[in-house]
């Protein structure tokens, strides 16, 4: 029996000890791998020598049992056939339970550690579990730029040139200036329709999308240059590019938000993407905004303008920014993928440099136009006089 007793002890200590390997070689728990073996080996060892000395213990026996044995002692020199007593269920001593109560409580708090240290993700705050590092570095000058993306990203550059420069010497946007930067952007979003079934499925969903938000952009340029001459054609071109506006976002941010959940349950999530994506959420939903009050009021956008005068040329302005910085983003997509700037460098500039310096772009410019940035939203047409 006490051969058996240590056994099970043995048994159930390379038992626990498993368990506990098991929780410390989590790739987050590399910090508890030196001692969660040690608490139940050593709980257990304590346990199987409190039962071993125990068992080496001889129990005294009862007064009972030597009474009734010396009474049956002349019985026996009578020539009565010796009984042998019956054998008696040997009683659990106190080693013993405390030993088993040693064991389950091992057991119990060794998966109560693994499951509360299971419950906690990992985070990747570097974005080291996307396997950038594996990207080979390259120079600028070692990407092809003589294709039609070349052509297409020098002009756009050479046309965002120019009107940074009318934007910051206070200058309206001409109609040339408007079918000009049709004329760039027209095709740079047929090409990268086109070739964006090359990339990766990740990219992709980003550049299809893109070309779904410039298109956007022209519809609403248009609609607000033509709007007096041609209210019809404004409104109507303008429902169009909420259109496709509205499947692009739908398309996008319904796989990158089940991405990020999917790389929580993962334990790879990338907390530093919420920000820029928030942003960016943000400031597409003041484009379907800007439509259900125009659709709710035919005279509350005639009413903004009327206030503020320089409205149309706002707006004009923030689709032209908005088109360039699209193709900027889309660009640096391209040189990560390249090598030539990688990483969450990379990631840095595209959510600041693509969002949050147009963002502040954007307003600033309002502040010395007549134009109201936001505050149109509170506004009401005729329909609520």
């Amino acid at each position: 029996g006490l051969y058996i007793r240590f056994c099970v002890t043995v048994v159930m200590s390379a038992y626990l000890c498993g368990t506990s390997a098991t929780i410390s070689r989590s790739p987050q728990r590399h910090h508890h791998k030196s001692r969660a073996w040690r608490r139940p080996l050593i709980v257990s060892l304590l346990a199987g020598a409190g039962s071993m000395a125990a068992g080496f213990v001889k129990a005294p026996a009862s007064r009972t049992t030597e009474g009734r044995q010396v009474r049956q002692a002349p019985s026996q020199l009578r020539g009565h056939m010796p009984t042998a007593p019956p054998r008696r269920k040997p009683a659990v001593s106190q080693s013993e339970v405390a030993a088993l109560t040693a064991l389950a409580f091992a057991a119990g708090s060794s998966r109560r550690q693994g499951a509360s240290l299971k419950a906690v993700p990992e985070v990747d705050w570097t974005g080291s579990a996307t396997g950038w590092s594996g990207i080979r570095q390259k120079s600028i000058l070692d990407v092809e730029w003589r294709n039609i993306h070349g052509v297409m990203t020098l002009s756009s550059i050479i046309l965002f040139a120019a009107q940074i420069s009318r934007i910051l010497a206070h200058q309206a946007p001409t109609e040339l200036e408007v079918w000009l930067t049709a004329i760039v952007y027209i095709p740079w979003i047929f090409f990268c329709w086109r070739d964006t079934e090359q990339l990766e499925n990740h990219y992709a969903v980003t550049f299809y999308a893109s070309c779904g938000w410039a298109f956007m952009s022209l519809s609403s340029l248009f609609s607000v240059l033509y709007q007096e001459k041609y209210p019809d054609f404004a409104l109507g071109i303008l429902l169009f590019g909420n259109c496709v506006f509205a499947l692009a976002c739908l398309y996008f941010y319904g796989y990158h938000w089940t991405r990020m959940w999917r790389h929580f349950t993962q334990n790879r999530f990338r907390p530093l993407w919420i920000p820029g994506l928030l942003g960016l959420m943000c400031l597409h939903l003041l484009t379907p905004l800007d439509l259900m009050k125009r659709l709710d009021d035919p005279g509350w956008w005639k009413t903004v303008c009327s206030v503020y005068n320089d409205e149309w040329w706002w707006v004009a302005d923030v689709r032209i920014i908005e088109l360039f910085v699209t193709a900027a983003a889309l660009l640096l997509i391209i040189l990560h993928i390249q090598g030539v700037f990688t990483g969450m460098k990379n990631a840095a500039v595209v959510v600041i440099g693509t969002i949050f310096a147009p963002l502040g772009l954007m307003v600033l410019e309002s502040t010395w136009l007549r134009a109201s940035a936001w505050q149109h939203y509170l506004m009401v047409g005729p329909k609520y006089w």
